[in-house]
C-alpha cells in the first residue's frame, strides 16, 4: 500500500508503539494518591514535559499544556471557552474574528458563539492569505461601534490547500487594537512540519494532536499562556473532576498521552532530517504532476505552500472517481479533511481558497510524511497518469 494521506493521520512510528507499550503497565489514575497512582502522575507529568518542550514552551514560563482528546477538542476549548470565561452582554458587540476556510472544530464552535449574542467576522483567505487589508478594516468597524474582539482564531497551516497563514502579522494587529483579546490558532497541521513556537506566532492558545505526527489517535494539547491564566480568560467546556488545571475535566489517557510524547520527542529530534526529506518528496511530485499539465491537472499554489500537503485539481474527473481508482492501485489519498469526509457540503477551505464549484468537485489531497520515498510518489504519478486517461476515456467527466 502506498499512503499519501497523512494530514488526515500518521502511520504510528517505533518510538510511540514502544512508549505505548510500557504506558499500559503503569495503569494508576493519576490522581490517586497511593503508589500505583503517583507513578502515573510522574509519567503525566514528564509527558508534559515533554511535549511542551518539542512546542518550544519556556520552562518556568507559568505557562499550561493542557492534554485533551483530540485536536478538534482542544480548538474548541480554546474558542467556546475564551468567549465563555466571562460574562458577556450577549448584545453583539463582542466580537470572535476567524480565518475563511477554518478547520470544522474552529469555524463551527465560533459560530456557535452566535447564539450567545457574539458577533463572528471572518477573514477571507484568497490564494492562502490572510487578507491583513480587510483585517484592518474589521477591527476598524469593531472599534467603530464601541465593540471589542474577545478572540480570534488563525489557523497556521491549511489541512486541504497547505497554504502557511501569517499568524504573527495577524496577532499583532488585533493585540494592538485589542489588546484584551485571546488569540488561538490551530497548530495541528504545522506541528512537526513547519519551525514555530506559541511566542513566535503571538498565540494565547495554541492547538496541537497526536495523531497527526506518528502517535495513535486519542490525545491532543492545548497550550495556554500564563497571561491567559491570570486573566482567567478561558474556562473549561467539559466540567467535572478538574483533572488537566481545572480546564479539562476527565481521567487522562495516559497511554495515549505516552505514546504523543515519545512521538513528538522523535520529530523533534528529526526534525532537520524529515523536513529536508518531504521537500525532496514534494519537488517530485511537483514534476511528475508538471508532466500532465498537458492532460489538465494542477496544482493549487499557495503563496506560502507547506511542503506536506499539496492540492491537485483534476481535468473534469470527479474526486470520488479518481480516489476509487487509485484506492483500486493501492494507492490512499483523500478530497479534503478527513473530519468532514462524510459531509455532503462543498468544501469551504477550497471556496475560501478561490476555488470554483466544479474545481472543488474535481480536487484531490496529497499529503507527505519523511516515512514516503521516492518509489511512492513515482508509482503515484504513473497512477494518476493512467487514471486520467481511462476515467476521460470512460466518459467520466463532468
Amino acid at each position: 500500500m502506498i499512503y499519501l494521506d497523512n494530514a488526515a493521520t500518521t502511520e504510528v512510528c517505533r518510538e510511540a508503539k514502544e512508549a505505548l507499550a510500557a504506558a499500559v503497565e503503569v495503569y494508576g489514575n493519576p490522581s490517586s494518591t497511593h503508589r500505583a497512582g503517583a507513578e502515573a502522575s510522574r509519567l503525566l507529568a514528564r509527558c508534559r514535559e515533554t511535549v511542551s518542550d518539542a512546542l518550544g514552551v519556556r520552562r518556568g514560563s507559568g505557562d499550561a499544556l493542557v492534554f485533551t482528546a483530540s485536536g478538534t477538542e482542544a480548538n474548541c476549548t480554546a474558542v467556546i471557552g475564551s468567549y465563555r470565561s466571562k460574562k458577556r452582554k450577549g448584545d453583539g458587540s463582542e466580537w470572535a474574528l476567524i480565518g475563511d476556510g477554518e478547520h470544522p472544530s474552529v469555524a463551527r464552535a465560533a459560530a456557535s458563539l452566535e447564539a450567545d449574542g457574539c458577533r463572528v467576522a471572518t477573514i477571507p483567505t484568497a490564494g492562502g492569505v490572510l487578507d491583513t487589508a480587510r483585517l484592518e478594516d474589521v477591527l476598524s468597524e469593531c472599534e467603530r461601534s464601541g465593540g471589542t474582539v474577545v478572540l480570534a482564531a488563525f489557523m497556521l497551516v491549511n489541512n486541504e490547500t497547505g497554504a502557511i497563514y501569517d499568524v504573527a502579522s495577524a496577532s499583532s494587529r488585533v493585540k494592538r487594537r485589542f489588546p484584551d483579546a485571546v488569540v488561538h490558532c490551530d497548530a495541528v497541521q504545522g506541528f512537526g512540519k513547519i519551525r514555530f513556537t506559541p511566542y513566535s506566532l503571538g498565540a494565547d492558545t495554541l492547538s496541537v494532536s497526536a495523531h497527526k505526527i506518528g502517535a495513535p489517535r486519542g490525545a491532543g494539547a492545548l497550550f495556554v499562556s500564563a497571561e491567559t491564566l491570570k486573566r482567567k480568560n478561558i474556562a473549561p467546556i467539559l466540567p467535572g473532576g478538574g483533572q488537566e488545571g481545572g480546564l479539562r475535566s476527565g481521567t487522562e489517557n495516559l497511554v495515549a498521552i505516552a505514546a504523543f510524547a515519545a512521538a513528538a520527542e522523535a520529530e523533534k529530534n528529526g526534525f532537520d532530517k524529515n523536513r529536508q526529506t518531504v521537500a525532496g518528496l514534494r519537488k517530485r511530485l511537483e514534476d511528475g504532476v508538471s508532466g500532465l499539465a498537458s492532460s489538465g491537472v494542477a496544482v493549487k499554489r499557495p503563496a506560502v505552500p507547506s511542503d506536506a500537503v499539496m492540492n491537485l485539481t483534476l481535468p473534469g474527473i470527479k474526486s470520488e472517481t479518481m480516489l476509487n481508482y487509485l484506492s483500486g492501485r493501492d494507492i490512499c489519498v483523500s478530497a479534503g479533511s478527513a473530519c468532514s469526509a462524510y459531509s455532503k457540503k462543498k468544501s469551504d477551505a477550497l471556496a475560501a481558497f478561490g476555488c470554483t464549484a466544479a474545481e472543488i468537485d474535481s480536487s484531490i489531497r496529497v499529503s507527505l510524511s519523511h516515512t514516503n520515498t521516492e518509489d511512492e510518489i513515482d508509482a503515484f504519478i504513473a497512477a494518476l497518469a493512467d487514471g486520467v486517461g481511462a476515467l476521460r476515456r470512460g466518459g467520466n467527466r463532468r
